[in-house]
Formats: structure tokens, C-alpha cells, sequence
């Protein structure tokens, strides 16, 4: 079973469910430019939500259109596509209970859509800065509508994954036993100074993909490195987290420069002792708890053999990042490019195109599907 771990979706009449004067609306173009506000789209139409007066996102029907993705996901080789929700219209500084709102409405409305299509996965929105309502949520989300995973767009107000606020959000996703797929948005982390994703972000206007070229892989080493440093990972062992564009080929290099600044295993200087001693440890060393990260390798990185001899017991994944057009963007043409790419066995390309993530999802192999 292959499995494309990255696509966004965004059901327009979510909207229509919420109550709240703020919810703002939808406006179809259609192919003679007229404009019909919450109209039915056709093929071929654009989507634009507008809230509080302003322009938030545009997207053509890819976005919202389950037989698009049908479409597409057989054109790439995949069985099941993880519908993980578009960021842009549920960021954290929306008034509170228009959050709380949005969130209700989108995965109701998800849990409608895919009823009966195990060709997809659900995955739950929640307005975290309420952690309380965002545990309340999550819990009907998985144990009333059925879905599968929860998404978050990165830290919590002006810290990060490791904030303890979050903790009691993390025992509640343990005790569901689902993963928490990472995906970052900018404006997340406009509160959290010198924040990576926000490297570049404004002042290269020649290289707009910046935020995503670095912004990505960089957030996800510094999460990462305060999840493990924090405790979290040891007070929760049971916790999976899932990264999407960032690629794969940072790491090794992380795992092993981690394990360099801790006493452990690996030789270390004396400094390093020195610093340690008297100091509370981890219970293992930084890279054994990459087991608990599973990490979304790109199909356009031709090093991932060598990424993958440099750590054999990975838990890499793949994504399309279907319906975006960013450079990360490989639908659909996904699998193919790890199919070919020499170096990589069987074994490791089964892992990567699915078994990783069948694991992630605790998914019972289905000898009916045919890839």
C-alpha cells in the first residue's frame, strides 16, 4: 500500500456551518469571470476566501474536488491520500471562538466527505491556543467522526512543540494513539523572535520559495532538538510526530550532531563532561528518539540512499504536496522517481512509499490493494 502522506484539502461549504459574524465568505470565479459568492463550483472554477475585508488564500478545485485527487492519486501510483487541512484559514489570531468554530465545522465536514472512502485519511483541525477546547475537539474528532490524525501549524503563542502548555494536549493524543502532523504557517511564528521559518522571508524578493527552502527544514531541527532536550519525548514515548517538506537529507546530520553534545555512546569532549556533570540526562541518546519523528522525504532528493544507509532505521515517509505548486510540489510524479532512483532495495523503497507510514497511522497491512 503506497501512501501519499502530503495533500491539502479545504472543503469550501465548511464555511456555510460556522455562526460567526467573522467566518467571512467564499467568491467562485467561473470561466465567464463572473463572480457568484458561495455559488456551486464547476471544473475549471477558482475559490477565494476573503475574511475581515482581506484576501486570504485563492485555489482552484484540486483543493476541494475528491475525484480530482482520485484522479490524480492513481495517475501517481498511490492507494490512500492523508488529507491534511490547509493552513491559511484557521491561524491561531482569529478571535477565539471563531476558531473553535472553524474547527468544528471543517472536520464535521471532512468526517461527511469521506465516509466510506478508505482511499483517505481525516485528519483533525483544532484551535490550540484553547487547549482545553482543543483536547475536547480532538477527542470527538477521533472518537465520534472517525478521524485519523490532528494537525498543527507549529508552536504554541510565543514558544514551541516542547511548551508544557501542551502537555496535557500530548497526553490526550497518546491516549488516543494517533500522530500529530507538523506544518508549519508563517504567521504562526511571527510572535516567536528569530523563528526559522521566518529566514528570508521578507527581504529576498528574488527568491520567494526562501521561507520554504529553509524555513521548513530549519523549524523542524530546532522543534525536534527542544522536544528531545525538553523531556517531552520521555514524558510521552508513545507520542508520533510527522514532518511534510522539509526532505530528509538534514537528518543525519542532526541526529549525529545532537548525540555529539550529549554524554552518551559516542565519544565526547571534555568540555561537554564538564558542562553535564551534575545535570539531569536523557533517558538515551538524541538520535534514538528519532523513532518517534517521521519525516517526509522529497522524491526530488537523489541522496535519499545514502540518507537512508546513514540511518537504517528510519521512519522516512512520502508526500506529493498535492495540490500545491511550490518547489516540493511533486504531483504526480511521486513514486516513480523512488522507484527508479538506484541504490535504494526494495525493502527501503516499501518502507518509504508506505510501510513507514502504515505504522504511523497503525494501519493493518490490506493485500487487496494493488499499487
Amino acid at each position: 500500500m503506497y501512501i501519499d502522506g502530503d495533500t491539502h484539502y479545504w472543503p469550501l461549504r465548511f464555511i456555510e456551518r460556522v455562526s460567526h459574524p467573522g467566518k467571512g465568505h467564499i467568491e467562485i470565479s467561473r470561466d465567464d469571470g463572473k463572480l457568484i459568492r458561495f455559488g456551486e463550483p464547476v471544473p475549471g472554477d477558482v475559490a477565494t476566501y476573503y475574511r475581515d475585508g482581506n484576501k486570504i488564500h485563492s485555489f482552484k478545485e484540486g483543493r476541494w474536488s475528491l475525484d480530482m485527487r482520485t484522479d490524480f492519486m492513481r495517475k501517481d501510483g498511490f492507494d490512500v491520500q492523508v488529507l491534511i487541512p490547509d493552513n491559511r484559514p484557521l491561524i491561531y489570531e482569529v478571535d477565539p471562538e471563531l476558531g473553535r468554530q472553524l474547527a468544528r465545522a471543517y472536520n464535521d465536514t471532512v468526517a461527511e466527505d469521506i465516509a466510506g472512502k478508505d482511499q483517505f485519511i481525516g485528519v483533525a483541525w483544532v484551535y490550540l491556543p484553547d487547549v482545553d477546547e482543543a483536547i475536547r475537539e480532538l477527542r470527538r474528532a477521533v472518537e465520534e467522526l472517525g478521524l485519523r490524525a490532528v494537525k498543527l501549524n507549529g508552536g504554541y503563542g510565543d514558544g514551541d512543540l516542547d511548551n508544557e502548555v501542551l502537555w496535557p494536549f500530548y497526553e490526550e493524543v497518546c491516549r488516543l494513539d494517533i500522530p500529530i502532523l507538523v506544518h508549519p504557517a508563517a504567521r504562526v511564528f511571527e510572535l516567536q523572535h528569530s523563528h526559522p521559518w521566518l529566514v528570508g522571508s521578507e527581504r529576498y524578493q528574488g527568491f520567494q520559495h526562501l521561507p520554504t527552502a529553509l524555513g521548513f527544514p530549519l523549524t523542524y531541527m530546532v522543534s525536534i532538538a527542544r522536544l528531545i532536550f525538553s523531556g517531552v519525548l520521555d514524558r510521552f514515548p508513545n507520542l508520533r510526530l510527522a514532518l511534510f517538506e522539509g526532505g530528509v537529507g538534514w537528518v543525519p546530520w542532526l541526529m549525529q550532531t545532537l548525540d555529539q553534545h550529549t554524554p552518551g555512546g559516542a565519544e565526547i569532549s571534555v568540555a561537554v563532561k564538564q558542562f553535564y556533570k551534575g545535570r539531569d540526562r536523557l533517558k538515551k541518546a538524541p538520535s534514538a528518539y528519532f523513532e518517534q519523528f517521521y519525516i517526509a522525504a522529497v522524491s526530488w532528493e537523489w541522496y535519499l540512499p545514502e540518507t537512508v544507509k546513514s540511518c537504517p532505521n528510519h521512519n522516512f515517509i512520502i508526500g506529493s504536496d498535492f495540490d500545491h505548486g511550490d518547489a516540493v510540489s511533486t504531483w504526480p510524479k511521486t513514486v516513480q522517481p523512488i522507484m527508479a532512483m538506484e541504490g535504494l532495495s526494495e525493502e527501503e523503497r516499501e518502507k518509504i512509499l508506505g510501510g513507514n507510514a502504515m505504522r504511523l497511522f497503525k494501519m493493518e497491512a490490506d493485500s487487496s490493494r494493488k499499487h
